[in-house]
């Protein structure tokens, strides 16, 4: 008897020892969680928040603006008048436009584009306009004419005038005839890009003179040659003419209507001469006295 309360003491206390050791040892992840610290709201007199960095143009900003010559701000505030040559989503290549050299500058430090004025050219129909002020001033001018002669013009403004001297009648008559023509108007440019292109309305007079006419003294057989004018006509004309920047001058002139106002010796007598024949005379002092086409050069 005293055996077995004996053994069950034992027992007793060895369910006992366990028990407290197994409580001893229990696993800390089975405790509760550590609450979170409750949050403040921010004081009044706290500094803001830091502004986000700039990020740059967009690539649809970009593709508007193409190669136009633009002032782009930086965020270093520094101000570049460039071309935008290309782009990748970090970085710009820029072409500076006083100095030509490319540069590379981050996207992101890009505050501003602004496209700066562009000259607009003319239309492509519009004649283009050569500047006045680069054009040197030409006036008078020294040619050679056909009919073959000896050409002297003036030209200001929109005033012309001109003095020709033929030289194929007195060549041919061993100086007998020496036709003669002069005369003004004016000359009207054709043309804003050209402004020495211009279309002469001249009024002329052409004289033909006889250097070797004859004159009898009284009582004898005894002669000398006196210079006499037998034919003076006078009329209107009209002309083209050009001058190159280099003074070269090209031009022409044609008879278009006129009248033989004094005749000498060339039909009977002058008072007898119909009007067809003044007008014919005319037209043939014309041809032999006037500048017809001329080349010369412009001082």
């Amino acid at each position: 008897m005293s055996t077995f309360r004996l053994l069950t003491v034992s027992a007793c206390t060895s369910l006992c020892l366990w028990a407290s050791v197994a409580t001893a040892q229990e696993p800390q992840a089975l405790a509760s969680p550590p609450l979170p610290p409750p949050q403040l709201p921010p004081s009044p007199l706290a500094p803001p928040p830091a502004p986000t960095p700039p990020r740059g143009p967009s690539d649809l900003e970009l593709r508007a603006i193409g190669q136009s010559p633009v002032s782009i701000q930086m965020a270093d505030g520094a101000l570049l008048s460039c071309q935008i040559m290309t782009s990748d989503p970090t970085t710009l290549v820029l072409r500076l436009s006083s100095t030509g050299q490319i540069i590379s500058v981050p996207r992101a430090q890009v505050l501003q584009i602004t496209v700066q004025q562009q000259y607009a050219p003319p239309p492509a129909d519009a004649e283009p306009v050569m500047p006045l002020s680069t054009t040197r001033k030409r006036h008078f001018g020294m040619a050679l004419s056909i009919v073959p002669g000896l050409a002297l013009d003036l030209d200001v403004g929109m005033f012309r005038a001109f003095a020709n001297l033929g030289i194929v009648l007195p060549l041919a008559t061993s100086g007998e005839f020496l036709p003669i023509s002069m005369g003004a108007g004016v000359g009207i440019p054709l043309s804003k890009s050209r402004p020495t292109l211009k279309l002469d309305v001249m009024g002329y007079v052409t004289i033909l003179v006889d250097a070797k006419d004859h004159s009898y003294s009284y009582g004898g057989s005894n002669y000398k040659l006196d210079p006499v004018v037998n034919n003076v006509s006078a009329g209107v004309g009209l002309g083209l003419h050009y001058t190159w920047q280099n003074g070269l001058t090209l031009g022409g002139m044609v008879p278009i209507l006129g009248y033989a106002a004094y005749l000498n010796d060339f039909v009977g007598t002058d008072s007898t001469a119909s009007i067809g024949q003044r007008s014919a005379l005319f037209y043939l002092a014309s041809a032999a006295s006037l500048p017809l086409f001329y080349l010369g050069y412009r001082f």
